[in-house]
């Protein structure tokens, strides 16, 4: 069984220039939105979703703001974003004061018509003046459309704030771990009977390695299913870049697809795969939920495509890097932020108890700040340690979001005036990949199909919420 990614080199083009950071990518954002689209850009594209913007209650939490900017390691200045916002609402305010002049004298214009007035002087006045306002208003919004495009991008890059439990510091936050690690061992490579490796987008596995990639996969989706109670889904491959936006994802985690007759380009394609976590946002946008169906529990199995980011600038490519994985994604639409923390740690007892049966080192951390997208607001890391490379790979995530992401692109409630944002929480939970490669540096067997489903059977634990992660979490309450 052999499976390769090489197709992507044709449809895909990789950014360039993109800046190295000892962790990975720095975080940059896009010159241009397609969530947000001004006015003067409407005869060229459209729309597709228009963010929930509450900027006073935004700025009135600007101590939190403030401390998430300085503790993710992130470059924006609030107070020009502020004072930008003093500007925003002065120029709406003239906005709307024109308007409101404008419809009074449409409305006094129709009032002399309804009454057959002749009083020509005042007919001809009222038009010139009409004129006047219009001429003045269309002056208005083309100055303003500049500096609204600049403010909204600003704020749109704003992050999510930190949760409680998040490590400011230097350091990750240990909460669960599994045996020890092992010190000594091969790189996964040179086990050339299993893998066949050329680069980051082209890699065979071989027998019982292959095997395992796809049972793997399967057995844990199931595994989610029967013991989380989840619903399996199937999501597309392909996700338009106002998701990304809406999601705050750095475009270069992913693939740019290059389209030929591209009628959007500020709404571009990217490929994600069906197990991405930007692939579920399609599903639930504008989606209107009624709060006895919540919490929302979905899970996908599929491709990911996503790029590894390097912990060194001569790091070489190998499995961990790789391209492509095969993957277990999460999804939960919670209604409280209280039922979403729950939530998640209910999806990380239930990685426990599927990790355990591999018989190897790994541990479950809290990820610090710095190394969080915009965002997520706190991120747990599945992790198993590589002998060969000396340090931990991370193998699953799940991150929770709290509303950040519903606000810009979903809503619950019955009335559009009830906004009631969903708490999201979610992940890849496995890279099938990356495991594969660890268990060739532990030299452990291979699973085969009967014993990975056996796992689903053979486990007897039913309640995933008294679980060692709670246990944990309870020391640095």
């Amino acid at each position: 069984m052999r499976r390769s990614t090489k197709f992507i080199n044709n449809i895909i083009r990789t950014p360039v220039n993109s800046s190295f950071h000892p962790i990975g990518y720095k975080f940059q954002s896009r010159p241009v939105s397609a969530l947000y689209i001004t006015g003067d850009k409407a005869k060229e594209t459209y729309a597709t979703l228009l963010p929930y913007m509450n900027f006073k209650s935004t700025f009135e939490q600007g101590h939190e703001l403030e401390r998430s900017i300085r503790h993710r390691h992130m470059k924006s200045n609030l107070n020009k974003i502020m004072k930008m916002y003093t500007y925003y609402k002065d120029f709406n305010e003239k906005i709307t004061q024109l308007e409101e002049e404008r419809d009074a004298i449409a409305k006094e214009l129709r009032q002399l018509n309804k009454e057959g007035s002749n009083d020509e002087n005042m007919i001809n006045t009222l038009k010139e003046k009409g004129k006047s306002l219009r001429n003045d208003l269309k002056r208005l919004k083309e100055n303003f459309y500049p500096f609204e495009d600049e403010f909204i991008h600003m704020f749109l890059d704003l992050p999510n704030q930190l949760h409680s439990h998040c490590p400011l510091g230097e350091h990750e936050r240990l909460l669960y771990q599994y045996k020890e690690p092992l010190t000594n061992g091969k790189c996964h490579l040179t086990q050339t009977n299993f893998v066949e490796f050329i680069d980051n987008t082209r890699y065979y596995f071989l027998d019982e390695a292959a095997e395992f990639d796809i049972y793997c996969t399967q057995a844990f989706t199931q595994y989610v299913l029967q013991k989380g109670h989840f619903i399996q889904t199937a999501n597309p491959d392909f996700v338009r870049c106002v998701l990304l936006e809406a999601n705050a994802t750095p475009v270069h985690y992913y693939h740019k697809v290059m389209e030929e007759h591209l009628q959007d380009q500020l709404n571009t394609a990217f490929l994600t795969g069906g197990a991405s976590f930007e692939s579920f946002l399609g599903a639930v946008t504008k989606l209107c939920v009624y709060p006895s169906l919540l919490p929302l529990k979905w899970v996908s199995c599929g491709r990911l495509y996503e790029k590894a980011l390097p912990m060194a600038k001569d790091d070489k490519q190998n499995l961990f890097t790789a391209t492509q994985s095969n993957a277990v994604q999460t999804f939960v639409a919670a209604s409280t932020a209280r039922e979403a923390e729950e939530q998640m740690d209910s999806i990380l007892n239930l990685c426990v108890d599927f990790y355990r049966n591999f018989n190897i080192h790994f541990r479950v951390i809290y990820a610090p700040a710095f190394r969080l997208t915009p965002s997520e607001s706190l991120r747990a890391e599945i992790e198993i340690y590589s002998p060969h490379q000396k340090r931990y790979i991370c193998v699953g995530r799940v991150s929770n979001y709290k509303d950040f992401v519903s606000r810009r692109i979903l809503f619950t409630g019955r009335e559009e005036k009830e906004y009631n944002f969903l708490h999201i929480v979610g992940g890849p939970i496995l890279y099938t990949t990356r495991l594969t490669a660890a268990l060739l540096e532990h030299e452990q067997p291979f699973l085969d199909q009967s014993h990975l489903f056996a796992m689903i059977s053979t486990d007897s634990s039913t309640d995933v919420k008294k679980k060692p992660i709670n246990e944990f979490k309870n020391l640095f309450k």
